[in-house]
């Protein structure tokens, strides 16, 4: 049975065992990086295909499932190596920058933006080490404690901005079919067009890419959005590189990094900022305050394993992570409003977030009637394309997706039994989402229960989906970000929401209930 949320609070001496190794809450947080760790060496490893590489994320989601999961004793044990999981994730960060495809990359623009991309991956690295393993005082290496400040935020994002305009620059018509339905569909939205009755060049034979020509496989939220990045930059993928920037800055935010000095910070809402309430006491020294989560963890969005090269696709997962961190930002902040536009915004992007509805319904904080708003302002976007051509919408949106084969090449579970000939068919995939949604629910106590439960839900979809590859994992991995940063010591992900008399307050006593569970205090 799920353990009660203990009462709130920012000081860290109600949460005196949270240094301590091998509790559950520090066992919590390793397994969660351990699923990003191995998720991210399984994607950037082959670029999101290949048979081997689901072996590294099938061990990501097993961890990620024992952070959701009833097994206590495996997180103790898990919290024991925590200062070596977020050592080794230094060291991952660090090797993965050595992972950067090109394919349609090429010249001087192209080299820049590697040396920019592993300058910002080798800085994050370096922050994250310098945190997990701060210098004494008297080191000759103090001054790497520089390196550990939240003002490394903006040196490394400011890279990354840089890297990104100068792989753009390097691939202007990169052959991949994304790319061009959203750059042709983006150009039409201004000229009336619909865009689920366009194809992206005069005839398949000037159709400079293999793959869909006359087909827009997204909901109307994805042009939408790119749309003025096309009309002032001439290319979509700027609004991309802005999304996953402004999805960085949120998660910042959300973590509550924003107070000078190296050791993290709670936003508190207010000039400079508050002590932060991950702060507990060091393995080595119960005198020393442990800071919590480093200032770089939100760098963990932008940089990871071959970020260049999944801007470079134009692959449009950014947008959904800058709406995700925006709604879970929103509702900690207490303005439900806001997290309800940018969820509808999210699920009139792509179609499978609407697989997020239950999840988002069980978090008390938002909640079913927020659902339904948000579903009903998803809806009334989509649904001008639905009446301008309703069979042209089925045709595009949902049989093309639902018509996709098993590729041998998806790094998924379908796609590696493939190679043996072994056609799992559909019904794992609902008993797997069936698992996956109840590990939500066990988890649904507030924001971090919410980012980890939506984490599990995609993430399931992702391994047992006919086709998944680099861009699909991407997704559940920022929500796995969101989670570290959303947690506090000595509140447990498994703990049970308040019941029903809690609930049933005035209107206006609920409000400052909802701002005082999720908004940092």
């Amino acid at each position: 049975m799920a353990a009660p949320i203990p009462a709130r609070t920012d000081d860290p001496a109600a949460a005196p065992g949270w240094a301590s190794p091998g509790h559950p809450d520090r066992g919590t947080t390793a397994l969660l990086l351990v699923g990003w760790g191995g998720v991210a060496v399984g994607i950037g490893a082959g670029d999101g295909r290949g048979p081997w590489q689901l072996l590294f994320v099938l061990v990501g989601w097993f961890a990620v499932l024992l952070a959701a999961g009833p097994a206590e004793r495996a997180r103790r044990w898990a919290g024991r190596w925590h200062t070596a999981v977020w050592t080794g994730l230094a060291g991952l960060l660090a090797a993965g920058v050595a992972l950067r495809p090109r394919y349609y990359a090429a010249g001087r623009w192209a080299d820049l933006s590697d040396v920019l991309g592993v300058a910002a991956g080798l800085l994050t690295a370096g922050a994250v080490l310098v945190w997990a393993r701060p210098p004494a005082p008297d080191s000759r290496w103090r001054t790497a404690r520089r390196l550990a400040s939240p003002a490394c935020f903006w040196l490394v994002t400011g890279l990354v901005v840089a890297a990104g305009v100068a792989m753009i620059m390097a691939a202007p018509q990169p052959r991949i079919d994304v790319f061009h339905l959203l750059q042709v569909s983006a150009g039409g939205l201004f000229d009336g067009h619909d865009m689920y009755r366009q194809q992206w060049a005069p005839s398949r034979a000037e159709y400079p890419v293999y793959g869909l020509f006359d087909v827009y496989p997204y909901l109307p939220g994805t042009t939408l959005l790119l749309a003025p990045f096309h009309l002032l930059f001439g290319d979509v993928r700027y609004g991309l590189l802005a999304a996953l920037v402004l999805a960085a800055v949120t998660v910042r935010r959300i973590a509550g990094v924003t107070a000078p000095g190296w050791q993290a910070r709670r936003d508190t809402g207010t000039p400079g900022g508050g002590a932060s309430p991950w702060a507990g006491t060091t393995d080595s020294d119960p005198s020393v305050p442990d800071p919590g989560v480093p200032a770089a963890l939100p760098l963990m969005v932008l940089v990871i394993p071959g970020a260049m090269y999944a801007l470079q696709q134009s692959w449009t997962e950014p947008l959904l992570i800058a709406c995700l961190a925006g709604m879970v930002r929103a509702v900690r902040a207490g303005r439900p409003g806001w997290a309800v536009v940018t969820f509808a915004l999210a699920l009139a992007s792509k179609q499978h977030l609407a697989l997020l509805l239950p999840v988002a319904a069980m978090w008390p904080a938002f909640g079913p009637r927020r659902v339904l708003v948000a579903a009903g302002a998803a809806a009334a976007l989509v649904a001008p394309w639905v009446l301008a051509g309703p069979a042209d919408f089925w045709a595009d949106a949902v049989t093309t997706n639902l018509g996709y084969p098993v590729r041998g090449d998806s790094l998924s579970v379908p796609g590696v039994l493939v190679h043996a000939g072994i056609t799992t068919g559909f019904a794992p995939m609902p008993l797997a989402l069936a698992g996956a949604y109840l590990l939500a629910w066990r988890v649904r106590a507030d924001a971090a229960g919410f980012c980890l439960g939506a984490a599990v839900v995609l993430l399931t979809l992702d391994v047992m989906n006919k086709q998944s590859y680099f861009n699909h994992y991407t997704l559940p991995m920022a929500l796995l970000v969101m989670t570290v940063s959303c947690r506090r010591p000595g509140h447990e992900l498994a703990a049970r929401p308040p019941g029903r008399q809690q609930r049933r307050r005035p209107a206006g006593q609920r409000r400052v209930e909802n701002r005082s569970s999720e908004a940092p205090s």
